[in-house]
């Protein structure tokens, strides 16, 4: 009913000169004396004739508006699906669309062309800044001193940096990266286990991990890299004694667990968010606030469901729920 209404508004002019013109006619046969019947019958006549173009008009009008209404702008360009204009500001219109659709067109090329070729830079920058961290670390092996094993673990946090730096830049170019298949979630466990190995002994922290049998249908890299930043984390807040434990349930839940500071209820529900550092971070100083960011995104391009819980001073426990898949085997 209310396109209806729309309808007899958008044509008020049409109706207002009806009108106008009704009672021009009425007072000037009036002046002349020719009896009412000679005028109420052509107004009938009109009014009838004028109620079925309206109908008609308005079953138009409501058949482009559904057509309009249903058009999806994503699937192709405008000029592509827009019906015909029925009047020249229609057609203004359509025109002004099209200019306005060639020139984000244009700019989105351009700003795709931009981000591919920083994509492509950072990817590049990545690989080379490599080398000469693998120089290093060979060089500081050389000599085991105090010394050098502090420069090796602020080495390997580079390390960590550039690879976040990495996956930063890979998780914004959609799921061409991911290769999903069944994997041996231990194999997977163990190589993040064996990457961290030495940042769990200069802190003398314990990890405990007993080992799984599952199997999961995943993406080996970016589950690798989830459950390394979870490490990370956990290492960065546990204290020297404290305890990391690994452990996979029945129904496929991969489960971290620290004794650490813990993470404050305010901030438990924006820890995911791009960029916040939350209080432990800010205390830290160190903290970029992208770590688990990536491992949500992450986590949310292979299906799975990412979850946290803490207590402050009583440690956290992260949830990597591998059940939660829509993927198919390759």
């Amino acid at each position: 009913m209310k396109h209806f209404f729309r309808y007899l508004y958008d044509c008020r002019y049409v109706w207002l000169w009806a009108l106008l013109s009704g009672a021009v006619f009425s007072i000037v046969f009036a002046l002349y004396g020719i009896p009412a019947g000679a005028v109420g019958y052509p107004l009938l006549m009109s009014v009838i004739f004028g109620v079925v173009f309206v109908m008609l008009g308005f079953l138009r009008y409501r058949k482009k508006h559904l057509d309009l209404d249903s058009l999806n702008p994503e699937k192709a360009p405008c000029a592509e699906y827009l019906p015909r204009a029925d009047s020249l500001t229609e057609r203004d219109y359509q025109e002004l669309v099209f200019r306005e659709e060639a020139a984000n067109r244009a700019g989105k090329e351009a700003w795709d062309s931009a981000r591919k070729d920083m994509n492509d830079y950072y990817a590049a920058w990545v690989h080379q800044i490599k080398a000469p961290i693998a120089v290093m670390r060979v060089m500081l092996q050389q000599n085991d001193t105090q010394e050098n094993r502090e420069l090796a673990a602020e080495l390997f946090r580079i390390e960590q940096y550039v690879e976040m730096a990495l996956c930063y830049v890979r998780l914004g170019e959609g799921s061409s990266d991911l290769v999903i298949q069944e994997y041996d979630l231990d194999d997977i466990i163990r190589k993040a286990v064996r990457k961290f190995a030495g940042q769990f002994i200069r802190r003398k922290i314990r990890l405990v991990y007993n080992g799984t049998d599952v199997r999961v249908l995943t993406d080996e890299k970016w589950l690798l890299f989830i459950i390394e930043q979870l490490l990370s984390n956990a290492v960065k807040y546990t204290p020297e004694g404290g305890t990391v434990t690994i452990t996979v349930d029945d129904k496929k839940q991969l489960v971290v667990t620290d004794t650490g500071i813990g993470i404050s209820k305010e901030d438990l529900p924006r820890i995911f968010e791009k960029g916040y550092t939350g209080y432990n971070g800010r205390l830290d100083k160190k903290s970029t606030g992208i770590g688990l960011y990536l491992c949500r995104t992450a986590a949310d391009k292979l299906g799975h469901r990412l979850l946290a819980q803490s207590e402050p001073g009583k440690g956290s426990r992260f949830i990597v729920d591998l059940d939660m898949y829509p993927f198919q085997a390759e």
